[in-house]
């Protein structure tokens, strides 16, 4: 009895790498780089008349459909593949789903092609696809491939949704995806745990769902509701682990620069401020920990929580709780001490909660610029809101300690991108803020000017145009006229013309 052929539809259309093995890479290489930003760009423009057509959807089924039902077709995969490129996905998404499961087509053909536009796609249209029908028919066998793509910005709303669909234990596997996500992948799949979540699950969400990333803030909420923030903190001892994931999932629910601060929806708010501040003064405030207190106090002082606050005891209880905690010599004394730490994150954390509470750092802050000359954060902290009085030294400093020779490297298109563009990174820091101090800082701004980076540039022209005529150097005409003449982004060497014309009045 001869064995039935098997449905095979072979490698990757072109023969280069799919965008699956480019993901398995950089999950075997680890970098600092973003995810998103190590898969290659294979994502040219839809093209606007195929994505318009009432048929795009209908086109595409039928396609499948077809490839589905019969043995195994390149040139039809190929046709499907380039009707997937020549669209916006999320256009049409909802409508190819329903039309292939309005088809009676076999679950274990549509499990399979949809592994194949998974692992074989190389434009992100087809992965999405493909991830698509591993939702529709896919298998807990499928869960690998799906958590190697959801890791991924330009896949995981659609790799967490297959997920959901098609995993027999999905909460688990969305945890399994967070775990190793970043960004909004990391938002999408805490976003998606649902239901009465287990233990192990309901205390991972309070000790690690929060990081300290500023997108914490979008899913905190759910995090604390599901994971029971407030019930977490009542317990009579934490450890120290917990207590730190509770004190980001609290930072997060009040980040008042965030999309909006969170806490005032939290139904037991109130009951894990309390049991967080009582675990703090318990076991000793620690930097750290003060910084999640600095973040609490904050929102419990800005206008969006006023309101509860004067109205309601409990609330206004809690503020004057944190507040009083916050002034005390012993948390000054906290960071002042840690002013002088030699380990850089330490330090950091010291300069950012000096700068809440109003304590001067700025000695600190050109003392440790001595030493770490590429340090963006330090040299932030030194620019932000520097006083006019202040900004001479600060000027002296960067002039002294940057290459500002190697930095003249002439305009290219580049971006900025990668650990390679440190030093660029600290001259944009400071020269975006010289528009605020005419007069200070010529020497950064010419150099900004001939920079590598499109954006030095165009901060190095905003702070020209911020400064009254009489406070810029004569040369810099000369400069701006030369700049334009080599300048390859035409919008800037328009405005490097008309600046230059302004200056010759």
């Amino acid at each position: 009895m001869t064995r039935p052929q098997t449905w095979d539809l072979g490698g990757t259309l072109s023969g280069h790498p799919s965008l699956y093995s480019n993901a398995l890479a950089v999950e075997r290489h680890r970098s600092d780089r973003p995810r998103h930003q190590q898969l290659p760009e294979k994502a040219p423009r839809p093209s606007r008349r195929a994505n318009r057509s009432t048929y795009a959807a209908a086109r595409i089924a039928a396609a499948a459909t077809r490839l589905i039902r019969s043995a195994p077709d390149r040139a039809m995969l190929s046709v499907l593949d380039t009707r997937l490129r020549r669209i916006v996905w999320r256009d049409h998404a909802h409508t190819v789903e329903a039309t292939l499961c309005a088809s009676p087509l076999p679950s274990d053909r549509i499990r399979e092609l949809g592994r194949w536009f998974a692992v074989h796609g190389e434009h992100p249209n087809a992965v999405r696809f493909g991830i698509l029908l591993l939702g529709m028919a896919g298998t807990d066998d499928d869960g690998g491939v799906l958590k190697t793509l959801g890791a991924f910005w330009a896949f995981s709303t659609e790799a967490c949704a297959s997920l959901v669909r098609s995993r027999t234990d999905p909460n688990r596997a969305l945890v399994e995806l967070a775990r190793q996500a970043e960004g909004w992948a990391r938002v999408d799949a805490v976003g998606r745990l649902e239901g009465a979540v287990d233990t192990d699950i309901r205390d991972w969400l309070i000790r690690e769902s929060c990081t300290g990333d500023t997108l914490d803030s979008y899913f905190a909420l759910h995090a604390a509701r599901l994971g029971d923030l407030a019930g977490v903190l009542a317990r009579e001892t934490l450890d120290e682990e917990t207590l730190a994931g509770a004190g980001r999932v609290l930072e997060a629910l009040t980040d008042v620069d965030g999309p909006g601060p969170a806490l005032t929806s939290y139904d037991d708010a109130v009951r894990a401020l309390n049991g967080y501040l009582l675990h703090c003064t318990a076991g000793g405030v620690t930097l750290q920990r003060l910084w999640s207190l600095l973040s609490i106090g904050r929102f419990l002082n800005d206008p969006r929580a006023s309101t509860m606050c004067k109205e309601q005891h409990e609330w206004r209880r809690a503020r004057h709780r944190f507040t009083t905690l916050l002034a005390e010599p012993a948390s000054r004394k906290l960071v002042r001490d840690a002013l002088t730490a030699e380990e850089p994150s330490t330090f950091r954390l010291a300069a950012w909660a000096a700068q809440r509470m109003d304590i001067p750092a700025r000695p600190a802050l050109l003392r440790r610029a001595e030493l770490e000359p590429h340090d963006s954060t330090v040299w932030y902290l030194l620019v932000h809101d520097c006083p006019s009085e202040d900004i001479s030294a600060v000027v002296r400093a960067a002039e002294r300690l940057l290459p500002l020779r190697g930095l003249r490297t002439g305009p290219t298109t580049e971006l900025g991108l990668g650990r390679e563009f440190e030093a660029d990174r600290v001259l944009d820091i400071i020269v975006s803020r010289l528009d605020q101090h005419p007069g200070h800082g010529w020497e950064l701004i010419e150099t900004a000017l001939g920079n590598r980076t499109s954006r030095n540039r165009r901060k190095a022209l905003r702070a020209l145009k911020g400064w009254p005529t009489e406070c810029v150097p004569p040369v810099a005409r000369r400069v701006l006229l030369a700049a334009a003449a080599r300048e390859p982004v035409p919008d800037i060497r328009t405005e490097m013309t008309h600046e230059a014309g302004r200056l010759g009045c």
